[in-house]
């Protein structure tokens, strides 16, 4: 009698199917490899350009930095001389004021004490009204709420590490 799984079924041979594909396999691979090996140099060089490009906008924006540094140098120094031309203008302009009105009160009183005196008072509340103000601006130009919050934070952080501290004991 015959075996029904014999006669139905074909013979199969792995060994032979693995010899003839193992050469086509490894061709496959190499093939594989070397584009593996392609991309990588790619991206190399790529990699490279990058690094070039960054260098120069660095090297860049260290020139910018340096020429806007001077640029502002200069800028510092023009506006130091505007604002002594400035306060210079504004001096002339109140000592015009001061002698027009001394020349006012003089034809007005006819007495030189009297004119001298009320410029020298007016002069005096200038300076004063000036103190004040530039006592006020003076008061704003401070940091004590900055260096307010920075003793907040260190005393806070003070208080913070000495309570993990007593934690840890």
């Amino acid at each position: 009698m015959q075996n029904r799984a014999q006669s139905e079924a074909p013979e199969q041979r792995p060994v032979q199917h693995a010899e003839s594909t193992g050469q086509p396999a490894s061709a496959a691979q190499n093939k594989v490899v070397d584009q593996a090996i392609e991309q990588l140099a790619e991206i190399a060089a790529l990699s490279s350009s990058v690094k070039q490009t960054y260098i120069n906008q660095l090297n860049l924006a260290g020139k910018i930095a340096t020429a806007e540094w001077q640029l502002t140098g200069r800028s510092l120094i023009v506006a130091a001389a505007l604002v002594v031309c400035f306060g210079t203008g504004i001096t002339l302009f109140w000592g015009s004021i001061l002698l027009l009105l001394g020349y006012l009160l003089f034809q007005l009183s006819g007495s030189l004490l009297i004119t001298a005196s009320a410029l020298v008072v007016l002069q005096f509340v200038l300076l004063i009204w000036c103190w004040r103000s530039l006592s006020y601006v003076l008061s704003q130009a401070g940091f004590s709420k900055t260096w307010q919050q920075l003793r907040l934070l260190f005393s806070t952080q003070h208080s913070a590490n000495k309570q993990q501290e007593d934690q840890q004991c």
